[in-house]
């Protein structure tokens, strides 16, 4: 007589789905490593000495494989709570969800979860605000993308592990951030290239770090090129865009190319050139330093660089748990991949161009 099986609610998950649970050996005949070499990379091991590609081998073995370490055991192990703290301003902004992505995947990859803050954009706190987070063990480490360069965050956060995330921080060695001077120099190679003498940048504030830095180099690259470089800043919204633009026509001269700070700020430039009749591109070329696919269906599809936001989330996730561990930790620059992704808003300066013309 053949026995009954047990109900399917009581049935392991493993045997409902029908797959058995990954293990380590498993993994490590996949990616071609001993089983210990697999197990110092998904517990974090400090003291591992791991090549960076047997690295990235072991870890996309782990997720295709669906390995899902034991998150509260290693807490309990480690005297940890197994989470991290990722404080963002302005989550409506859509970069913030690809780097969120990238944060949250290499985090699950490494045994941790993700807690996302909110900082109100009227309100910016000093980052030590959050540092009660970590001294109540709800947090093991802070990533950090709110600070500004003004004295009220000057202190930073002394003696807990953090990471600042597209900012840089008031002290060295805690900072992951991207190549905006590169990301200029894309923009301005590719318009001056067209011809464009005479460029605008609309951005955020200047106390904002990446701000600060995309428009330094502005200026230092226009001056040695002999370019006329016109700088307006304005609230990282669609209303800040659409004053800061409004201003720039009325003052005059128009500058003949412009590059734009944020997605936000880039609908309210578009919407005012809309409304002053200024054609795009034939009398303003438009790129923008925010990448969303939303930008290729609007009635002009806007030209952008692309930045690599995910693997800067990546990046500092993998920064803090360095510093949480203890290990050797310095600044980080994400460069790569980087690209100019080209559709309809940029020309050749002076009459509306022929569609041949479009995008050089």
């Amino acid at each position: 007589m053949t026995a009954a099986k047990p109900p399917r609610e009581s049935r392991p998950a493993s045997a409902q789905s029908g797959r058995r649970a990954s293990r380590l050996v498993d993994i490590a005949e996949a990616a071609g490593v001993h089983v210990s070499t697999v197990s110092r990379v998904l517990n974090g091991d400090p003291a591992q000495s791991i090549r960076p590609e047997t690295y990235e081998r072991i870890l996309s073995a782990a997720r295709q494989q669906g390995y899902r370490p034991n998150a509260m055991a290693r807490a309990l192990k480690r005297s940890r709570a197994g989470a991290l703290t990722f404080v963002i301003p302005l989550l409506r902004n859509p970069i913030w969800v690809k780097l969120q992505r990238g944060s949250l995947q290499r985090a699950a990859e490494r045994g941790y979860v993700v807690m996302i803050m909110e900082e109100p954009a009227e309100e910016p706190r000093p980052p030590d605000s959050y540092r009660y987070l970590v001294e109540e063990s709800r947090a093991d480490g802070l990533l950090v993308a709110t600070a500004l360069r003004i004295p009220e965050h000057a202190a930073g956060l002394p003696a807990v592990p953090h990471v600042y995330v597209n900012r840089r921080g008031p002290h060295r060695g805690n900072d992951v951030v991207m190549d905006e001077s590169g990301a200029v120099r894309i923009f301005l190679d590719h318009v001056t290239g067209l011809g464009h003498r005479s460029v605008a940048i609309i951005d955020g504030p200047p106390e904002v770090d990446t701000v600060h830095r995309r428009v330094a180099a502005a200026r230092r690259m226009c001056a040695s090129r002999g370019i006329r470089l016109t700088v307006r800043h304005a609230p990282p919204t669609e209303e800040g865009g659409w004053r800061a633009t409004t201003s720039m026509l009325r003052q005059g001269p128009v500058p003949t190319a412009c590059g734009v700070g944020s997605l936000n700020q880039l609908f309210g430039v578009m919407g005012a050139l809309r409304d002053a009749g200024v054609a795009v591109p034939g009398t303003m070329s438009l790129l923008s330093f925010d990448e969303d696919e939303c930008l290729a269906f609007l009635d002009v599809p806007v030209t952008s660089v692309s930045m690599p936001l995910a693997e800067l989330g990546g990046a500092a996730v993998d920064a803090l748990i360095a510093r949480i561990e203890g290990r050797p930790a310095g600044d980080l620059m994400i460069r790569e991949p980087m690209s100019l992704l080209l559709r309809g808003s940029v020309s050749r300066p002076g009459a509306q161009p022929a569609a041949s013309d479009v995008e050089g």
